[in-house]
């Protein structure tokens, strides 16, 4: 899974669920955190974890237990250029 373009996602981030105050890491999502069947009305975005944070310490928000501390799908590409690749 990867972040989504479409309003209401707008390619942020973190994806809250107002249904079950649920954070979801769009980079790390898995089929199980079923954030294609969210209403988008019932969708709240961030992009920065420092917003993720002031949102679970502020409110009834939680982190999705499938998504948030899982390794990515994918190497972001900050990372590609440690990577050693053989000719």
């Amino acid at each position: 899974m990867a972040k989504r373009w479409r309003p209401p996602f707008n390619f942020r981030r973190y994806c809250g669920d107002a249904a079950t105050d649920l954070v979801h890491d769009l980079v790390c999502e898995k089929p199980e955190c079923a954030v294609g069947v969210i209403p988008d009305e019932n969708i709240t975005m961030w992009n920065a974890p420092e917003e993720v944070e002031a949102a679970l310490a502020a409110g009834p928000w939680q982190r999705c237990e499938h998504c948030q501390d899982t390794p990515l799908y994918f190497t972001p590409r900050e990372d590609l250029s440690a990577v050693n690749r053989k000719a």
